[in-house]
């Protein structure tokens, strides 16, 4: 039952249906209570815990009626058709006998023999000559045996136990449904009941052939239960891993091709609030063995003077100031979308973020961001600043020239490009000023390390005045690298 409430859950957030860790728990709580014994009770209570606006509700509420839907097994109880086409030969290969006419043409009789025999009675007439008796032989294989008594309760529960065993909530693939298809039903004895098939067609006894037919309609109408079973599981348990799939896909490959896939800003917002809730509280870094005195005083006054609580020194970890430079010619503009997008999304944790873009000339782009929706002023940054010939050195400069002033040691500036300034002056000591008077430079360059300094780069000369120099051309590691911006402040 646990396993079964935690593929339940697993469910519910593949639905987006948002479950916390707590709300998870709380669910547990009430689910003691009620026990599963009554649907509407269970769906009630973990509705409760579970779905916090209507949207959510409505989701549950599909969800739940389709994770708690069992088949019924209705199918078994169908009357076996024996196909006209399928002949049945005698050992030697002859045509039909007699006998296998008499099994067509009065299917109807046969029908009522097989109720009759599964009922105890007997209504079928007195067989004539080489004709079969009305009552088939009987099946030795367990899972022929539950399939002709009739018992739908213990065949759907030997399904969900086969589903179980085999793991068909791991199902990721619509290619994959025939295949935990087949592994259900060799779990659940299929292998036994098909020996047992082919050993009574090849029988001489017509009670035997008329065995194996009433199996062969049995393993059909399960297998098409089966396959329902795991298109059910498949529709619950895979979206979720589907949804996972393609957001880890997302996470790997490199930002420039990120505009194939769909709902990417969503992501990215999502590993912006990740990024809020692991650093929205200013954390006190403790330094061991540097006595606080007059804490430790003040703890002591209950005590009578006796210092049995010995405090020490704190150092509050503030809030950055960060000024983000970005190169938005076209060679990196993409990659500076998402750091624009993923800085403007954490306002929580980083209150104070001035922008600046160029290509050629530097130019801050705050005040778009400020007025405008993020996708505009996106947009608009692209569009003012993404022409021209790539020049490292004249944006240092301008960059000095407009908030140098403005740079003190609260102040974080982060750099993305791929340094490539066509040849052109570097101006290292521009960058040398700024790492001096800040306190801490990030630069993120969408290339690999082997190619830094090849070419016209001066990632090389850049290196040397930075504090942090990180490879980030994914989603990845665009947030690894916010992440150690936060936690070095």
């Amino acid at each position: 039952m646990n396993n079964t409430f935690v593929e339940f859950v697993h469910a519910l957030r593949g639905a987006d249906v948002r479950v916390s860790t707590s709300e998870a728990l709380d669910a547990v709580r009430a689910l003691q209570l009620v026990g599963y014994q009554h649907r509407a009770s269970l769906k009630l209570a973990l509705g409760q815990a579970l779905a916090k606006s209507e949207e959510e509700k409505q989701a549950f509420d599909l969800c739940f009626d389709q994770f708690f839907h069992f088949s019924n097994m209705a199918k078994l109880n169908d009357t076996p058709e024996i196909p006209l086409q399928n002949k049945l030969t005698s050992p030697n290969g002859g045509e039909k006998d007699n006998v296998a006419n008499r099994l067509i043409n009065n299917l109807s009789q046969l029908a009522s023999n097989i109720e009759a025999s599964l009922t105890g009675q007997s209504n079928s007439k007195p067989s004539e000559p080489g004709q079969p008796t009305g009552q088939p032989a009987q099946s030795q294989s367990p899972l022929g045996q539950l399939l002709l008594s009739g018992d739908q309760a213990s065949a759907a529960m030997a399904m969900a136990s086969a589903g179980q065993s085999t793991n068909v909530n791991q199902i990721q693939l619509m290619t994959q449904k025939g295949l935990y298809g087949r592994r259900m039903m060799m779990a659940m004895g299929l292998e036994a009941m098909e020996e047992e098939i082919w050993q009574a067609e090849l029988s001489n006894d017509p009670q035997q052939r008329q065995l194996a037919q009433l199996l062969r309609s049995a393993r059909d109408l399960l297998r098409s239960e089966v396959r329902d079973y795991v298109e059910q599981q498949f529709l619950l348990q895979a979206k979720a891993k589907g949804k996972q799939l393609r957001q880890d896909t997302m996470m790997r490959v490199r930002i420039e091709h990120l505009r194939e896939f769909k709902d990417t800003q969503i992501l990215v917002r999502k590993l912006a609030k990740r990024l809020v809730k692991k650093h929205a509280h200013r954390k006190k870094v403790h330094n061991r063995g540097q006595l606080d005195v007059r804490s430790t005083l003040r703890q002591s006054i209950p005590n009578n003077g006796i210092m049995f609580n010995p405090q020490w020194k704190t150092k509050r970890s503030n809030r950055p100031k960060v000024m983000a430079i970005c190169d938005v010619s076209g060679s990196v503009s993409q990659i500076s979308r998402f750091l624009l997008m993923f800085l403007y999304s954490l306002t929580d944790v980083l209150p104070r973020v001035r922008a600046f873009a160029f290509s050629s000339r530097l130019g801050e782009v705050t005040e778009l961001f400020q007025q405008l929706d993020l996708n505009d002023a996106i947009d608009e940054t692209l569009d003012a600043y993404g022409n021209g010939s790539t020049n490292y050195g004249q944006a240092l400069l301008d960059f000095k020239e407009h908030c140098l002033a403005d740079v003190d040691k609260k102040t974080t500036i982060i750099i993305l490009g791929d340094a490539r300034n066509n040849y052109g002056e570097a101006e290292t000591e521009v960058l040398r000023e700024l790492y001096q008077r800040s306190n801490q430079l990030i630069w993120l360059n969408p290339e690999h390390k082997n190619r830094w300094g090849s070419g016209d780069s001066e990632m090389k000369k850049y290196q040397a005045y930075c504090t942090l120099t990180e490879v980030c051309n994914s989603l990845s590691h665009l947030e690894r690298a916010i992440d150690k911006l936060l936690i070095r402040q």
